[in-house]
């Protein structure tokens, strides 16, 4: 099994090793970390970030894109108010902008000589984070990311585990078999499988009342998929009871009953999902129940922190949920 943590190549992150490969290694010995997984990837530097210690790599998330896939301009309008907020927000105006930007980081992966990729399948309108009233349905994202995916792949020689992860959002949640097996037989690219991502499947239940129940909910739900089980090849491991905060806020949005106009770049519609998803360290030792039955190939501390001696503490409370063993 391969222990990793989150990094990105974004400033915040870096400036905490003060952009010094030393001491990212070091940290990660301390730490008894393999490597890291990479977000953003296409920023990446060795002299910061040697080979040898990234292992895997976050393909970018836009959470809302399926319009922009569709090139559905009114609704588009509607949801970003402005042409400027749909171009700031997906960097261009026509989905050749994420096709391009896709190949770009699967090929900076391939460069860096990675393990595996991480994709997301889902898509959720910035008023439907809110109220839960979604437009679309499991299968009508996952036909369209299998679009994308293989528009995306077309033509590049990589052999790099593809990996889709599980979201709370519509698309794949690890709720179904079906959408499951439709990503694994429908996306034209062969070496694939599942990452498990911890918080989002207990996010998918929003009325989990602590860890506990949580691990058995998540052994009973991937145990659902049957053989599918196997493919399940990575854990993000991070804690998120958020259950009865979401459901506050879509009793408040039905109470309200007023038009929806917060900016989908706002630090507002920020915050609200980071308190759906907080990244917070897993605390249960019961977990080491949900790592033995999937038994991963890639354990990996996806933990959101203000400072490097935060993310030591939330390392060390995961640690020791986990056991030596792992």
């Amino acid at each position: 099994m391969i222990k990793l943590m989150n990094l990105s190549t974004y400033e915040y992150d870096l400036k905490r090793f003060n952009f010094q490969s030393d001491q990212i290694r070091k940290f990660l010995g301390k730490h008894n970390m393999d490597g890291v997984e990479l977000l953003n990837p296409i920023m990446w530097e060795e002299k910061i970030l040697p080979k040898r210690i990234v292992k895997g790599v976050h393909l970018k998330y836009y959470p809302t894109w399926l319009d922009f896939w569709k090139n559905n301009k009114n609704e588009l309008l509607r949801q970003f108010k402005t042409e400027d907020i749909i171009k700031q927000y997906y960097a261009g105006n026509s989905r050749e902008v994420m096709i391009q930007h896709y190949r770009k980081e699967i090929e900076t992966a391939a460069k860096i000589g990675v393990k595996y990729m991480v994709f997301h399948v889902a898509h959720v309108e910035v008023e439907h984070a809110y109220d839960y009233n979604f437009t679309y349905s499991d299968g009508d994202i996952v036909d369209a990311a299998i679009d994308l995916i293989n528009q995306v792949f077309e033509g590049i020689d990589t052999d790099i585990e593809l990996l889709f992860e599980n979201m709370w959002w519509p698309g794949f949640t690890m709720l179904n078999k079906n959408i499951a097996l439709r990503l694994l037989n429908e996306v034209e690219y062969k070496n694939k499988g599942f990452m498990l991502d911890i918080s989002h499947l207990m996010n998918t239940n929003l009325y989990l009342k602590d860890e506990k129940e949580a691990v058995q909910y998540i052994i009973n739900t991937v145990n659902e998929l049957g053989e599918l089980k196997n493919l399940v090849k990575g854990i993000h491991l991070n804690s998120s009871l958020s259950g009865e905060y979401v459901r506050s806020q879509i009793s408040k949005k039905k109470k309200e009953n007023k038009q929806f106009d917060l900016n989908p770049l706002s630090e507002e519609v920020f915050m609200h999902v980071f308190k759906i998803d907080c990244h917070k360290p897993f605390k249960d030792k019961n977990i080491q129940k949900v790592i033995e039955f999937i038994n991963p190939k890639y354990l990996i501390y996806e933990l959101v922190t203000d400072s490097i001696e935060q993310l030591e503490e939330y390392i060390e409370i995961q640690d020791r949920a986990c056991g030596k063993r792992f």
